[in-house]
């Protein structure tokens, strides 16, 4: 079964529908089944956090809005690769000094802050074109910033999360985008609930991913602390 982001938009915005699933047709009074997106309260996410993150950084901030999680190459993240040749531009060719990033991460993109585990129960890899594991956050470099920016093996031509975090990085996961991922994978499996899922995804978080209550308010959130926005990739 694979997801499209058109199918993914309908879903969540107005509802669960079978046939935007892949599954059997239903009567027409079951095809919907509405999507309740809880209000997250400061006290139910980690608030401090993510105030601190917004706060941070130096004079140059870039935020990344990810909507989908494109592939570049196998095991390449669109995302992390474009935070990687922002940093290294400011930082190695420009002369402008470190560039502090941010993604935030929503839609299809939240798959991305999930650890394997979750890619397994949830086939993942096979709903939405990509790797059987989440092989886009491990690094593979030994993460030391005292490589070459041009070595191949080392942290500056890492496209991985890790390295991105190594390097300050940080990522914010909005809940809403879980909460519908949630429930079109509880739609597709049999026993499962969307809060059952939902719980599944927030017990099951990648280490440096921080759940906000709503990405595209954490976008505008990021630009009244500074953070210049990159385009939805």
């Amino acid at each position: 079964m694979t997801l499209s982001r058109k199918q993914f938009v309908s879903a969540t915005a107005i509802g669960v529908s079978a046939a935007a699933v892949g599954l059997d047709a239903a009567p027409a009074a079951a095809q919907r089944a509405p999507v309740h997106f809880h209000i997250l309260k400061p006290s139910e996410y980690n608030h401090a956090a993510v105030t601190a993150a917004l706060k941070g950084g130096g004079a140059n901030r870039q935020v990344f809005q990810s909507v989908d999680p494109i592939v570049i190459a196998p095991g390449i993240a669109s995302l992390y690769m474009h935070m990687q040749n922002s940093m290294n531009a400011y930082e190695f060719s420009m002369g402008a000094g470190k560039l502090s990033t941010l993604a935030v991460i929503l839609g299809r993109s939240i798959v991305l802050a999930l650890n394997d585990a979750m890619w397994k129960k949830y086939g993942f890899g096979s709903a939405f074109k990509l790797a059987a594991n989440n092989a886009y956050y491990k690094a593979s470099s030994n993460l030391s910033l005292s490589a070459s920016p041009d070595d191949p093996n080392g942290i500056y031509q890492d496209w991985s999360a890790q390295a991105v975090m190594k390097r300050g990085g940080k990522f914010f996961v909005c809940h809403n985008a879980m909460t519908g991922i949630a429930a079109v994978m509880a739609s597709k499996m049999s026993g499962a609930t969307p809060a059952g899922v939902l719980a599944d995804f927030e017990k099951n978080m990648l280490p440096g991913f921080l759940v906000v209550p709503a990405g595209v308010a954490s976008v505008q959130q990021a630009q009244e602390y500074g953070w210049k926005p990159f385009p939805i990739i």
